[in-house]
């Protein structure tokens, strides 16, 4: 029995240990440069402009031969040791335009998100050029010590060198109290609501020149509706704003 006892309490401490370890790597005490990230992380990677040229005198060159010889650049953004995002590569491009967004759920104590630039290579890919955000850009609390939605849109040059090309971004941080319980859109973190109305507009407006639509076994005539009289008649019978 003090066996059996003796085995199960070990399990126990293995376990509390186990999970005692991954807490400590998520919810490590901050220091004077960190903070916790807890809500939501919504980041844009727009473009880059003038990024260097890597593959002119690299190993792609060599075995496929292309009228442009330029870098493939992607980008990736790191938490510490975890990624949160990786955009698709542009092929050869110093200028690429990415224009694309993602939604990153975070718990993390952290000195800040660290934005990588590469080059998309045969064997390794080539770093152009890294940024560093400071997490404290994204810590702001109003007066009652609660922290508030924080917005950053930035342009900056990679390794701090002009040479290098540029970055332009977006981050935004929402707090965790200010999310629902379940984001059935992902970035909206107002509640859902029901019982609404839906209208749909094929175009902004109807001028008269789209084709007749006929349906219905009496021929009726479909008429599309009418965005902006749509738009007008809704305020303009407005009880309340």
């Amino acid at each position: 029995m003090e066996l059996a006892t003796s085995a199960k309490s070990l399990t126990k401490d293995t376990a509390d240990f186990a999970k005692s370890a991954v807490m400590t790597k998520l919810f490590k005490a901050p220091t004077s440069e960190s903070a916790i990230l807890w809500g939501l992380l919504h980041i844009k990677i727009v473009r880059c402009k003038n990024l260097r040229n890597l593959d002119k005198l690299g190993l792609k060159s060599l075995i496929v031969k292309r009228k442009k010889d330029l870098s493939d650049p992607y980008v990736t953004a790191w938490l510490e040791d975890y990624r949160l995002l990786k955009t698709r590569f542009v092929d050869d491009d110093l200028d690429p335009v990415f224009d694309e967004e993602f939604y990153c759920p975070v718990a993390h104590v952290t000195e800040g998100i660290k934005f990588k630039v590469k080059d998309k290579d045969v064997v390794k890919d080539e770093s152009l050029g890294t940024y560093f955000l400071p997490v404290q850009e994204l810590i702001q609390m109003n007066e009652d010590g609660d922290l508030q939605r924080v917005g950053v849109h930035k342009v900056v040059y990679l390794d701090g060198k002009k040479s290098h090309g540029s970055l332009e971004f977006f981050v935004e941080f929402l707090p965790v109290r200010m999310l629902a319980h379940t984001m059935e859109v992902p970035g909206v973190y107002f509640k859902q609501t029901k019982g609404n109305d839906v209208k749909l507009y094929m175009n902004a407006d109807d001028d008269g020149s789209a084709p007749i639509v006929t349906y219905g076994e009496d021929a009726k005539v479909w008429k599309p509706p009418r965005l902006w009289r749509g738009i007008y008649d809704s305020i303009f019978n407005a009880k309340d704003f």
